[in-house]
């Protein structure tokens, strides 16, 4: 059982595992567990909503009409589901014995969103959490980074 390393933002999420490190590697390797994506997460307002916000009819006085605003932003509502469905990831990998602790990298709203979805089992697994997005970075990139901010807290 080994650690894994969970690089995630809205719209993409890329589970890693630390891997047996050979003779003479400097860098740690990782191996790929999952690649998630979530291409609603980039999508904009308009797109993600089924349809216009909901009108209805002024009363007294002359009003026009007012929109209807939603309780939950469509942005905020995909970030949800795909940090739930991240969550459920990790839950599962704690819950069958793979994983031994998480390090979590996530964009600064995207990390406290998955946080609140994390069951009991993988919250108590999180060895460390960064807010950062480096979703875009390769893996040796990704280690240099994570060695280099452990110096530095």
């Amino acid at each position: 059982m080994k650690n894994w390393i969970v690089v995630a933002n809205a719209a993409r999420a890329r589970v890693l595992e630390e891997a047996d490190a050979g003779t003479g590697q400097a860098a740690p390797r990782y191996v790929h567990v999952a690649d998630l994506v979530h291409p609603a997460g980039r999508q904009k307002g308009s797109q993600l909503a089924a349809d216009r916000p909901g009108r209805v009819a002024g009363t007294g006085h002359g009003l026009g009409s007012a929109k209807f605003v939603p309780r939950t932003d469509p942005h905020e509502r995909e970030r949800e589901h795909f940090a739930l469905e991240l969550a459920r990831l990790l839950e599962g990998g704690i819950a069958e014995g793979r994983c031994a602790g998480i390090v979590l990298v996530a964009s600064h709203p995207f990390l406290g969103v998955l946080r609140s979805h994390l069951g009991a089992r993988a919250e108590k697994a999180v060895l460390r959490t960064l807010a950062a997005d480096y979703t875009g970075l390769d893996e040796v990139t990704i280690a240099a980074r994570l060695a280099t901010s452990a110096r530095h807290p």
